[in-house]
């Protein structure tokens, strides 16, 4: 399984292609046909769209009241929930603000303060299961702080978090294979390699060193089903490099070609199915490979041309009743937050096109090009068809 987190100070690694964007999404489906997307716009107020499978609402965006110093992160453990967690920029607190039944809570304007201030630089949520919100955060110290909603309270209560330790360069990545199950990772701020640590149920593993690299930027996770995990980082030259768990033992590092800005979003719609994205470095252009259960296409190197350029990384997100369906969000050089789908069969509207779904930079001051502003709450339940 690897070697146990060391204690020796090695430089530091410089992250000399991964860089922090203004423009940023987070995607997230509650079940069929639903798709929710939130970002941060220019003057750091967080944005909203959503897609009821018949069109996308509203016409231009709304804006969430927030200041955000970071992307939001946005999970959902079924029909009609939001989690929304952000840093706030002027205090550097985390906040957490949810949507529950058809109402904002704690309400529209005011979030939940769930840290001291500058106890985290980044955060990611994941869910589970129903009633369960992961958080984890990388802290100026390095280490890595956890902490969870689960059903009835955070745990730890209040502002406090779960150091879970560790000396990370970067970002911390977070996924899970099923239901009481957590899988952390970062890049060592020491080697460069990955190191990884898992909740499985009862008790935290130590850390790990899964080796390879030396990795720069946030390294990604992902899983088909229980016993599989894939991980996934990207180089000094922006290279993507894949290793993954079978259910008994790791396998990888395989080195899979590219140049990329940070490390590809990755979806499974089915067992056995990977599709991986990526911005790349020289051009901003998305770029996709597929693992068909056998072999990778275009081949274990290559990479199929998609459109561009764009401003912020991609995302990538699957129908949840595992068809060959995905779709593929970015934000382009004008602000406009663009689409483009995968219906199984071919790219729409093309390989190289996209529909465009507005503009997201805010407009609070007037409200105007179909924008709401932030004194309006736009109505999110029971469009679904």
């Amino acid at each position: 399984m690897g070697r146990l987190l060391g204690t020796s100070l090695l430089p530091t690694l410089t992250a000399t292609l991964a860089s922090a964007n203004s423009a940023c999404i987070s995607a997230v489906t509650w079940g069929d046909p639903r798709v929710d997307l939130f970002g941060r716009s220019p003057d750091h107020s967080l944005w909203h769209k959503f897609s009821t499978g018949y069109d996308w609402q509203p016409e231009g965006v709304e804006h969430i009241p927030s200041d955000a110093f970071s992307c939001p992160s946005v999970s959902s453990w079924g029909y009609g929930r939001l989690d929304i967690v952000w840093i706030n920029r002027s205090d550097g607190i985390v906040l957490h603000k949810y949507f529950d039944g058809g109402n904002w809570g704690p309400s529209w304007e005011g979030a939940i303060e769930l840290s001291g201030d500058g106890d985290l630089d980044s955060v990611e949520t994941l869910s589970w299961g129903q009633g369960r919100l992961d958080i984890i955060g990388n802290a100026p110290n390095g280490s890595i702080l956890h902490k969870a909603w689960t059903g009835t309270d955070y745990y730890p209560t209040g502002k406090e978090w779960e150091d879970l330790g560790g000396n990370f360069s970067g970002l911390p990545s977070i996924g899970s294979w099923g239901e009481n199950r957590l899988d952390v990772v970062g890049i060592s701020a020491e080697t460069g390699s990955l190191f990884h640590r898992f909740w499985e149920g009862t008790k935290w593993s130590d850390w790990e060193d899964l080796e390879g690299g030396p990795f720069i930027g946030k390294p990604t996770v992902s899983s088909w089903g229980p016993e599989r995990l894939d991980l996934w980082a990207i180089d000094q030259g922006g290279v993507v490099h894949h290793k993954f768990w079978d259910g008994s033992q790791w396998n990888g590092w395989e080195k899979l070609g590219g140049k990329f800005t940070q490390t590809p979003q990755v979806a499974h719609w089915t067992k056995g199915k990977i599709d991986i994205v990526g911005r790349g470095l020289d051009d901003n252009k998305f770029y996709l490979k597929s693992f068909d259960g056998d072999n990778w296409n275009p081949d274990v190197k290559g990479f199929y041309d998609l459109s561009g350029p764009y401003d912020s990384e991609p995302r990538l997100l699957t129908k949840l009743n595992n068809q060959n369906f995905l779709y593929l969000f970015g934000v382009d050089q004008d602000s406009i937050l663009r689409m483009q789908i995968w219906s199984g069969f071919d790219w729409q509207p093309g390989p190289q096109k996209t529909w465009p779904l507005g503009n997201v930079s805010s407009t609070m001051a007037s409200g105007g090009s179909g924008d709401l502003a932030f004194g309006t709450q736009h109505v999110l339940l029971g469009a679904e068809l």
